[in-house]
């Protein structure tokens, strides 16, 4: 017996197929939207790393000589010496905070997560959920895997945490899929997450173009087009800092016949 395109029983015959390309286009798109996302994330870095190797340093020396500098005025009697409220509010020495996690790591203190390690974990926390098992047996399964993972995570072991979620979504650690209709569900919580993903880069996206380094980067750019080096304008200025901060303390130590203690005499 046929049946017609208005019977309501052809409306249960699923063929698993027909998601396929749609299925695979949208990975197509994530793929994508990834690669783009972790290009512009080490674009990012690399420019930080820049500055804070190039122009990060030459502030943590100009910081220092003008210290020196402070420090020769007070003895020179030229300013008060600071109230003891301000010497307690001094803030922290640079390399302090790079003191206390080599520590931490000496006593064993695990790294703290990187994002890509916690958006890898959120990812298989999402997919592994016990409440979405199609059974008690695929619930212990759901829960032996997340055991896993969590160990994984744990010991910030991010290939393992990547393994369990590809293996996972190629279906080799998937429950069995006896009937369309699990198919069908199994296929629309895939397209599910991968739409929630592409949401999580567009925002991922929005975040890094209002960060701080990106402003920068977008300056330095807009002033290459037009003919002219900011990066290297920055460096000049805080170089030109420096300068003017060791005529400065040179000028009170002539005056008052001292030496800054651990200073070569020549400037």
């Amino acid at each position: 017996m046929s049946t017609s395109a208005s019977d309501p029983r052809a409306l249960q015959l699923y063929d698993p197929d027909q998601d396929l390309p749609r299925l695979a286009a949208l990975e197509a798109q994530l793929a994508e939207r990834e690669r783009a996302l972790e290009a512009m994330k080490l674009e990012l870095q690399e420019l930080q790393d820049r500055y804070l190797a190039e122009i990060g340093s030459l502030y943590r020396e100009l910081a220092v000589i003008e210290q020196q500098a402070l420090e020769a005025e007070v003895r020179a009697g030229l300013r008060p010496p600071p109230h003891e409220a301000d010497v307690d509010e001094v803030p922290e020495v640079d390399g302090q905070a790079d003191a206390a996690d080599a520590a931490d790591a000496a006593c064993g203190a695990p790294a703290p997560p990187s994002d890509l390690l916690k958006r890898v974990f959120r990812d298989v926390a999402k997919s592994l959920h016990p409440d979405l098992a199609m059974d008690d047996a695929a619930r212990l399964r759901r829960h032996s895997l997340m055991a896993e993972a969590n160990r994984a995570y744990a010991e910030r072991d991010h290939d393992r945490l990547l393994l369990i979620l590809r293996r996972w979504e190629a279906g080799q650690d998937a429950e069995p899929v006896d009937d369309p209709d699990a198919e069908r569900e199994r296929r629309r919580r895939r397209f599910a997450r991968i739409e929630e993903r592409l949401a999580e880069i567009e925002t991922e996206f929005i975040e890094l173009r209002n960060s701080g380094i990106a402003r920068l980067k977008h300056k330095i750019d807009e002033t290459r087009r037009q003919g002219w080096d900011l990066f290297a304008e920055m460096k000049l200025q805080v170089q030109s800092d420096i300068a003017r901060a060791r005529a400065r303390l040179k000028a009170v130590e002539q005056m008052v016949g001292i030496r800054t203690p651990g200073r070569p005499d020549s400037i």
